[in-house]
């Protein structure tokens, strides 16, 4: 290798090496995020009475679309909730509230998307034995 050409090479990889750090602090671009952790599957409002989707997806949606309803009557700002669906504990349950039967319980994370603003919750959810939503109960973390 003649000695201009090392030369050469060597100021060419002296100055890569030089200007990766300029490249290296460069902010990340900002972008939207949408409530709640990344993917996970939503129930859509239709899987609540659709024969096709797995009984537990049934009822998750049923109590999504529930308590979406109820929350929007409160708060009008509420454009929709974010559950969790692959953190959920969905359990079968044989016991009673009062006189009425309680044949499922839901718990687990979620998100309510408010005009501003989306805060992680606690979320619980009772159905009684034909799946019909009970009791939807939020509270945050």
């Amino acid at each position: 290798m003649t000695d201009t050409r090392f030369w050469t090479m060597a100021a060419l990889a002296a100055g890569l090496t030089l200007a990766a750090p300029a490249f290296a602090q460069q902010p990340p671009a900002e972008t939207h995020v949408p409530p709640g952790p990344a993917g996970g599957t939503q129930p859509e409002p239709s899987a609540a009475n659709s024969p096709e989707v797995d009984p537990d997806m049934q009822r998750v949606a049923a109590c999504k679309a529930d308590a979406l309803a109820k929350l929007k009557q409160r708060s009008p700002s509420i454009e929709d909730i974010y559950i969790d669906v692959d953190g959920l504990t969905i359990a079968e349950s044989e016991s009673t509230l009062g006189t009425t039967a309680v044949k499922g319980v839901i718990m687990g994370e979620a998100y309510i998307q408010r005009d501003r603003s989306d805060t992680a919750n606690r979320f619980l959810c009772l159905t009684g034995p034909k799946d019909e939503v009970l009791f939807t109960f939020f509270t945050e973390r």
